[in-house]
């Protein structure tokens, strides 16, 4: 998905990555540090979860506020998680339709 997300915004975006919390590589930090690394100055955060449980509340905004310290002139901004999209519900509609 990442894959597809790099062409249809090339335009809009310089870079474009995919991170994870737990279980995966590479973890958030080490994907905002390379970015930084590469000359990213603002970096926008869009967590990939269903629901807003502990990662989306609790854990991300951790990670990131632990990374701005680090690089104070790097501008960080936490979107909105996917499950909270209004376009969900046309997903799903769109998907069961016959």
């Amino acid at each position: 998905m990442v894959s597809q997300l790099k062409v249809r915004l090339a335009s809009s975006y310089e870079k474009i990555d995919a991170s994870f919390l737990e279980f995966a590589e590479p973890c958030i930090e080490d994907t905002l540090k390379a970015m930084i690394q590469e000359g990213v100055k603002a970096v926008w955060i869009y967590p990939f979860f269903l629901n807003s449980g502990k990662h989306v509340h609790k854990d991300i905004p951790q990670k990131i506020n632990e990374i701005s310290v680090l690089y104070p002139d790097v501008r960080f901004e936490l979107l909105p998680h996917f499950g909270s999209s209004t376009y969900i519900l046309d997903v799903i509609t769109n998907d069961l339709k016959d």
